[in-house]
C-alpha cells in the first residue's frame, strides 16, 4: 500500500508540475523551478549563450543531428522535440517547455549520466554539456533554467 501511495504521489506531482523528488522524497533544487523564475527569452538571453557555448566550432552547428543551435530559428525547433535519448518511453524532449526533469539539454548541462542525471523514465542522456572541457557558469545555467521554467519561449 505504501509503495502504491508513493507511486501515486509521484505521478500526480510530475503531472502537476510539482517539485521533483528523489526516492527518499527529497526535493531536487536543480530540477525544481523557482516560484518566480527570472525573465529569459530565446532571442535575448538564451541564443547568445547557445551560440557561444554550443554552436561554436563543430558541435551543435548547422544541421548537427543531436541539435542545431546555430540560429534562433533552429534553436526554437529543439523546444518540445523528442530527444534522441528518449528510448522506448519516448517522453524525453530536447527542451521540454514544461519540465526541467524531462529536458535532455538541462540534464546534460547538470552533468548527464556521469553525474547520475537521467530522464524521468531512467533514459540515459549521455555525457555532460558542453563537452569541450568547459562548464557553464552558475549565471549561464540560471538563464537556461529560467528559460525552461518560463515556457522556453
Amino acid at each position: 500500500m505504501h509503495k502504491l501511495l508513493v507511486l501515486l504521489s509521484t505521478v500526480l506531482a510530475f503531472a502537476c508540475g510539482a517539485p521533483s523528488t528523489d526516492d527518499a522524497g527529497t526535493t531536487d533544487p536543480d530540477l525544481t523551478c523557482a516560484s518566480s523564475p527570472g525573465a529569459a527569452t530565446l532571442a535575448t538571453n538564451v541564443q547568445p549563450l547557445l551560440a557561444a557555448s554550443c554552436a561554436s566550432s563543430s558541435c551543435h552547428a548547422a544541421n548537427f543531428s543531436y541539435g542545431d543551435y546555430s540560429t534562433e530559428a533552429r534553436s526554437a525547433l529543439m523546444v518540445n522535440k523528442k530527444s534522441l535519448y528518449a528510448g522506448t518511453a519516448a517522453t524525453l524532449k530536447v527542451v521540454d517547455s514544461t519540465s526541467l526533469a524531462n529536458s535532455s539539454l538541462w540534464l546534460k548541462v547538470l552533468g548527464g549520466a556521469a553525474k547520475g542525471r537521467t530522464g524521468p523514465k531512467s533514459e540515459n542522456v549521455s555525457g555532460v554539456m558542453p563537452n569541450d572541457n568547459t562548464t557553464l557558469t552558475a549565471a549561464q545555467k540560471q538563464i537556461l533554467k529560467d528559460w525552461i521554467c518560463t515556457g522556453a519561449k
